[in-house]
């Protein structure tokens, strides 16, 4: 019997340090079994030990969580490559827009940023075990370059990659426009040409914390997601944060969602529901 496995990823290591810190908690309690790291953040010098000793002692993944663009609201961020000083604004940081990190990316600058952001986490000391876009700026929806040359690179260095076979969940939508699903089925075939592995569904809460409400629907739509996860592996990712005066100065009540997320992974009502369905939590696909 084929059973139903998921990666329950906490995304966003490095972000700020206190949410580093729930991340850390979390993947010590076991309430996720993987975390992405952001290598172009301010803070990993100081973050990075605690995670990589953390995983010398407890088994999780561990992922690069490449980044392209930076995010609206916080200090920008800067490439780590000189190629990749092509993604970036006039002032040397990347944009917060996603699609415009995605117009300006070529197969050049993206094979140096990833070179690059991955050799950052291995002198770090952090061990990892696949791939991830941030934003998505590298899947390839507004036209833009990427996802061939990372799959490559996924490839060369046997590195999983976090992309769905299927399309069906909530990454995009009920409409998904015919051009995206011939530019899917082309990527997952070149997947399995090069023998990168790929969960079989992503899943998350996509909506903004003014369309959630309450901190209640939002933890019963992630319960809900449970029924959709089909045989095989596939992953569930949020976006655990820390309730301090940094983020509420920067996000406000827009910050809310992280801090539910973060307490929703621990919710006893969680918990009792991946182990109502069936569901098996493991640390990769």
């Amino acid at each position: 019997m084929t059973l139903r496995r998921v990666v329950l990823t906490a995304d966003d290591y490095g972000y700020d340090p206190a949410s580093a810190e729930v991340v850390l908690d979390l993947l010590r309690g076991g309430y996720v079994s993987a975390t992405t790291v952001l290598a172009v953040s301010e803070h990993l010098d100081d973050l990075a030990p605690r995670l990589a000793a953390l995983h010398s002692r407890h088994d999780f993944g561990v992922g690069l969580h490449l980044a392209t663009n930076s995010d609206r609201g916080r200090e920008p961020w800067t490439p780590l490559s000189a190629e990749g000083a092509v993604l970036a604004d006039p002032d040397g940081t990347l944009p917060v827009d996603p699609s415009v990190a995605e117009g300006r990316a070529t197969p050049e600058s993206v094979i140096a940023e990833v070179a690059a952001q991955m050799i950052h986490l291995k002198g770090e000391g952090l061990v990892i075990d696949r791939i991830d876009s941030h934003s998505g700026t590298v899947y390839g929806l507004h036209g833009g370059a990427g996802l061939t040359e990372v799959l490559t690179v996924c490839a060369r260095h046997r590195l999983a990659f976090r992309f769905p076979r299927s399309l069906g969940g909530t990454l995009f939508g009920d409409q998904i426009p015919s051009g995206l699903i011939q530019a899917h089925r082309r990527a997952v075939e070149a997947a399995d040409a090069l023998g990168v592995a790929l969960p079989q569904m992503i899943l998350t809460d996509p909506r903004p914390t003014e369309t959630i409400g309450t901190y209640e629907s939002l933890r019963d739509y992630y319960i809900g997601l449970l029924s959709l996860l089909p045989e095989g592996t596939s992953e569930i990712f949020a976006h655990p944060g820390a309730d301090t005066s940094w983020a509420r100065e920067r996000f406000g009540s827009g910050w809310d969602k992280r801090v539910w997320e973060a307490r929703m992974l621990r919710d006893p009502a969680w918990r009792a529901a991946l182990e109502r369905e069936g569901i098996e939590v493991v640390p990769r696909w």
